[in-house]
């Protein structure tokens, strides 16, 4: 029987509440899902300190060709952390109950659900217009 080889690191472009990041990583030799320091500054992510990590206090919304997970970031512990700016570690594959095709996708992490709610309650007009 013949079998191909995994993989075990994959890249996709990745944007972090509309702000171009550096390429996603999805990364098999990691555990936990991180986000680089410089992404929780710019987003002003408030944390907890957990078991020595920096968690996220929210869950994240992330989408991955039209899938939307919640998921939980740690803040990357490396001081000058820059490339890549979120790697989705093995929780990530639990997460999503076994293997995802990341090829051709996109990796967008919202923080808040806003982009997903129904803004016709906002829109409609009242009957005296």
């Amino acid at each position: 029987m013949e079998t191909d080889e995994v993989s075990e690191q994959y890249i996709a472009p990745c944007f972090v509440n509309g702000l171009e990041a550096y390429d996603g990583e999805i990364n098999l030799a990691f555990n936990e899902n991180l986000i680089s320091n410089e992404y929780a500054v710019k987003l002003c992510f408030d944390y907890e300190v957990k078991k020595g990590q920096k968690m996220v206090k929210n869950k994240l919304i992330v989408s991955l060709k039209g899938e939307l997970y919640f998921i939980k970031f740690i803040i990357n512990p490396e001081e000058y952390d820059i490339e890549p700016g979120v790697i989705l570690g093995r929780s990530f594959i639990r997460l999503a109950k076994g293997i995802v095709d990341f090829g051709n996708g996109e990796i967008t992490i919202y923080p808040e659900p806003e982009p997903f709610e129904d803004d016709s309650e906002k829109t409609k007009k009242s009957p005296d217009d």
